[in-house]
């Protein structure tokens, strides 16, 4: 009776994999980052997902209705995640050339870093099934410096710091936009053809360029 009284107590113990993990969510989210950018949307399963999270396919359905809505959440987390540089408030203090070559070269590392790479493959990939992702995305990066970058050129042009008279927010919008632009140049395209950066010091010069650029064209 004691022995069989201990194997019915183990064996209504959870098992480690399923119910006894604090940190299920942050398993699957992992597993499907890893899956989705090897494998892409339509090859990546749930199965796939499963297996390398240690979890039951079921498990997932108690986090997320489907792979699609899986899918949608992941590119939205690492999304927020990539973008946080880009979310510090421009500094209010510096001259305006000092504040471009910083908020610049951040923005450069983030679209180079091999994850941010990585999500745009992904995105483009899945951009005519899942329109709202693209947009969602955009918006979230580039989107958000073009406007932030727009708001902070108009504020110190009526200060007359670096440029030579007042932006009407047109004219703002349109020079973030051309600065956003350069920066991606050719540096985004070699890295999402997996062609080595170039090195540092010459980056830093391409990012004081365009902002020598843009201050000379407004």
């Amino acid at each position: 009776m004691h022995g069989r009284g201990s194997a019915t107590a183990a064996e209504a113990r959870p098992m480690p994999a399923e119910k006894s993990r604090p940190d299920k969510h942050d398993a699957i989210t992992k597993a499907a980052s890893e899956t989705f950018l090897a494998e892409g949307f339509d090859r990546a399963s749930l199965d796939q997902i499963a297996q390398r999270a240690c979890v039951s396919k079921q498990t997932i359905y108690s986090h997320f209705a489907d792979k699609q809505a899986l899918f949608l959440a992941i590119c939205s987390e690492l999304t927020e995640k990539l973008t946080i540089p880009l979310r510090r408030p421009p500094s209010e203090t510096g001259d305006l050339r000092t504040i471009l070559l910083r908020l610049g070269e951040d923005a450069l590392a983030m679209m180079l870093h091999p994850a941010s790479l990585d999500l745009h493959r992904l995105i483009i990939g899945a951009a005519s099934r899942f329109p709202e992702l693209g947009q969602a995305a955009y918006e979230a990066g580039a989107g958000r410096m073009i406007t932030e970058l727009s708001a902070l050129l108009a504020q110190r042009s009526r200060s007359g710091d670096g440029l030579p008279r007042p932006l009407a927010r047109k004219e703002a919008d349109r020079l973030a936009e051309q600065f956003i632009g350069m920066l991606r140049g050719f540096h985004q395209v070699r890295g999402l053809l997996g062609i080595d950066p170039v090195p540092d010091a010459a980056r830093k010069a391409y990012v004081a360029a365009c902002v020598d650029l843009l201050l000379r064209a407004a």
